[in-house]
């Protein structure tokens, strides 16, 4: 499967989102996204963006509790949140044929974000 950083972003804004003491899970997304979004989370977990528990179930697949992002969680999602600023970042990719990576689309974001306030 590949990356989709929409997914990521996705993820990361419902997340955020959270009320106190809920957690995110496969029901909160639609039924046939479920390998996409189990995918995506555990990409997000071994970058150590969110705090989640996995489960793998033999009958039922994998299931999640998505509680809380971490602080890169949100270093990262502050980057990003900005549609804007997102798209720019992802233009900036694709016009330059660059690899993406979870660093680089934070500093790209970031570089985007201070040109667009003047600093």
């Amino acid at each position: 499967m590949k990356r989709n950083w929409d997914t990521i972003r996705e993820i990361l804004l419902m997340t955020e989102g959270l009320e106190p003491d809920t957690e995110l899970t496969l029901s909160n997304f639609d039924n046939d996204r479920e390998a996409e979004i189990i995918y995506h989370v555990r990409l997000l977990e071994e970058a150590g963006l969110i705090n989640v528990e996995i489960t793998d179930m033999l009958s039922a697949g994998s299931i999640f509790d998505l509680g809380s992002l971490t602080g890169d969680g949100h270093e990262f999602l502050d980057a990003i949140r900005s549609e804007s600023i997102w798209k720019k970042t992802q233009h900036k990719f694709i016009e330059k044929g660059g690899v993406m990576t979870f660093d680089l689309i934070k500093s790209v974001a970031i570089k985007l974000s201070m040109v667009a306030m003047g600093v």
